[in-house]
């Protein structure tokens, strides 16, 4: 059984990262081509990151799983991982899944995973074929499937928190500025998002000397020691 969720992990990482890099490359040109950017650049930039990313990334997976062993091991610390990885639990979960002989999932889930796909099916459906013309201003009032399904899956709240407020920001934001909003959005949002990641290496080296939040810092901000 091991061997055969082994298996299908390589083969949902491959899929699933395969997936995530069209989507991500698609996502990079959209902000390249609202900043006025040259494709040419952007290959020439895309290139450059794929080679540094392809040496730099399984030392960021050693960096981050010796500071945070939890990561790997989620027995340790009493199953409390203060670097959460939800979707490696996700992964794991339909791994063990699709081989065991016994399935866990209950009935319930599967009827309301059905529920939702078709759901979402005839939104898609409904936004291209009815919500047009004069009609065509309800669009904006439809569900982020995505969204939802993203915080189904992340069973934190910080990511799901964040993108609300950040949602907030930019719609009061794109209201009252959006000449400064068309320039300046994207390209601030772009950089947070990188100066998260850029944070997170921050964190995992100052775990590894000793003098991270848990060990030098206090908990006055994390209500019943919930961080």
């Amino acid at each position: 059984v091991q061997h055969a969720q082994r298996v299908n992990l390589v083969a949902g990482g491959l899929a699933s990262g395969a997936a995530d890099v069209s989507t991500a490359l698609t996502s990079d040109f959209r902000t390249g081509f609202l900043l006025g950017t040259p494709p040419i650049k952007q290959f020439i930039a895309q290139a450059i990151g794929t080679f540094v990313s392809v040496w730099l990334a399984p030392g960021l997976f050693i960096l981050f799983t010796t500071a945070y062993p939890c990561i790997i091991n989620p027995d340790i610390d009493g199953g409390h991982c203060a670097f959460g990885a939800p979707s490696v639990g996700a992964w794991a979960a339909v791994a063990q899944v699709v081989t065991e002989p016994n399935v866990s999932i209950p009935l319930s889930s599967g009827i309301f995973s059905i529920v939702m796909g078709v759901l979402s099916i005839i939104q898609v459906v409904l936004r291209h074929h009815y919500l047009v013309g004069e009609r065509e201003k309800y669009r904006e009032y439809l569900p982020n499937w995505g969204a939802i399904a993203l915080s189904f899956v992340i069973p934190g709240p910080v990511f799901t928190n964040a993108a609300l407020l950040g949602a907030i920001i930019s719609a009061v934001w794109r209201k009252w500025k959006p000449a400064s909003f068309e320039i300046y959005a994207y390209a601030i949002a772009a950089g947070m998002i990188a100066g998260e990641g850029m944070g997170g290496v921050v964190g995992a080296v100052l775990q590894l000397a000793g003098v991270s939040g848990d060990i030098k810092g206090t908990m006055v901000g994390c209500p019943m020691n919930s961080c």
